[in-house]
């Protein structure tokens, strides 16, 4: 029934294998970016004493730092001698009550930087812990990162990126979601691992007669929850619910009917596929059928068998998905490039206004309460000095206040004289059986 599955597959695994970029280098906008750094802000930063100033005020003054603070330190760097440095703060500030208000430079700030200093496994690490680094690429890095992935034949990464952003509910970027499909497509045509391996080390004990307890920290066990959504971990529930996603967005009606088959076989939404394939209105291409006939196999649900006629009967587009896919992403970025570049360019020069501005603004704000600090302390001052010019003239009012202390201090406790003084007397609490009170 499926002759041309392992011709296909072989095919489009050799297709896919091509590394090239989608995008022009024009799109990275490198010249505009760069630009940042003739500002006189920046260059008079020096990026070790304003570390060193951060991290002293998150861990032992006010335990919080301005998202001005951040955004400078973060554009001030041009390699990677700060990495460690920008990835604590980064993770500080997300834990303090500013974390609402880290501006839009400062994600592409880190992005950028990390990228450009090719520490690819710490960004990926960074962008899938969003809860504690709240980094969040929007549409033009997210391009920008497929495509760097996607060139450098990093097929897992770039769909890393794509179901971050279907974790997010944002796919609406035409680039974005033709360059996803492309993504999870050639990811499952060529499977890799999805985690990077943990590498464990175990210590050994020699002493045997060391029967000293050891504790050790376990994690807190929780209600069973799975809310089939932030929860997903494995690489088909996460590819195929992208796919899904991207499928209902797109305006190719065979595109989106052999992704749409394709996310629900990937998800294993078996009950939804079998629905889909009874009402699918109009063809798939090529190489539908044998890609969700892999993803059946390899979870064997019970309805299999009926799953796989369905497919067998659906009408087949004589036009590879692959080449498709190709060119759907082709047409995206011809019709949307140029007017994302000139955007972004705009949005590049706009924040350095911005950060000049909020930098101002902020100095402005530690200015006033400076002096507010100062007024207070001048009252507190003028009180002080006013007490001890006016001491002797007081002198009644802390002679009353002294007296009044001494009364709270000699308080004690009247002795009851109804408490009997016999011998016989035993309280109820512990009095024998069968004794009665008089």
């Amino acid at each position: 029934m499926f002759a041309l599955k392992n011709s296909l597959a072989t095919l489009a695994g050799r297709r896919l294998r091509w590394a090239r970029s989608f995008l022009s280098e024009a799109y990275r906008c490198d010249d505009v970016w760069q630009e940042r750094l003739d500002c006189s802000l920046l260059k008079k930063v020096e990026p070790e004493v304003l570390y060193h100033k951060l991290s002293s005020a998150l861990e032992h003054g006010s335990k919080q730092i301005s998202a001005v603070d951040l955004d400078v330190f973060a554009n001030s760097l041009t390699d990677s001698t700060y990495l460690d440095e920008l990835e604590e703060l980064t993770h500080k500030f997300r834990l303090s009550a500013q974390t609402g208000t880290m501006l839009p430079s400062t994600h592409h700030a880190v992005v950028r930087l990390f990228l450009a200093s090719n520490s690819v496994n710490d960004l990926i690490r960074i962008l899938k812990d969003r809860l504690n680094y709240g980094i969040f690429p929007d549409y033009y890095l997210c391009n920008l990162l497929m495509d760097r992935f996607i060139k450098d034949n990093d097929i897992r990464n770039a769909t890393v990126i794509v179901s971050n952003q279907m974790l997010q509910e944002e796919l609406d970027n035409d680039i974005t979601k033709a360059m996803g499909l492309y993504s999870c497509l050639k990811y499952i045509t060529n499977p890799t691992e999805w985690e990077e391996e943990k590498i464990e080390t175990k210590e050994t004990n020699n002493d045997d007669d060391d029967e000293e307890d050891r504790r050790v920290r376990v994690d807190f066990l929780r209600n069973p929850y799975f809310d089939d959504h932030f929860d997903l971990a494995d690489s088909d529930h996460l590819i195929g619910k992208t796919m899904l996603a991207i499928s209902s967005k797109i305006d190719n009606t065979i595109l989106g009917n052999s992704f749409k088959t394709l996310g629900l076989a990937y998800y294993n939404r078996w009950n939804d596929l079998s629905s889909h394939l009874e009402k699918v209105n109009g063809s798939i291409h090529l190489g539908t059928v044998e890609l969700a006939v892999t993803a059946i196999d390899k979870r064997a649900p019970e309805n299999a068998e009926k799953l796989k006629d369905a497919l067998s009967k659906l009408q087949i587009e004589n036009k590879n998905l692959t080449d498709e896919t190709n060119n759907f992403v082709n047409e995206a970025v011809t019709k949307n490039e140029e007017t994302e570049i000139h955007n972004q360019k705009s949005i590049y020069k706009k924040w350095e206004s911005f950060r000049r501005e909020e930098l101002s603004r902020y100095l402005e704000h530690l200015n006033k309460l400076k002096r507010l600090q100062k007024v207070q302390q001048a009252k507190q001052d003028l009180k002080e000095k006013e007490q001890l010019l006016f001491f002797f003239d007081n002198e009644h009012k802390h002679d009353l206040v002294k007296e009044e202390k001494m009364k709270r201090m000699k308080k004690t406790v009247v002795k009851d004289k109804t408490l009997k003084d016999d011998l016989t007397y035993v309280p109820p609490e512990i009095r024998k059986p069968g004794f009665k009170r008089d």
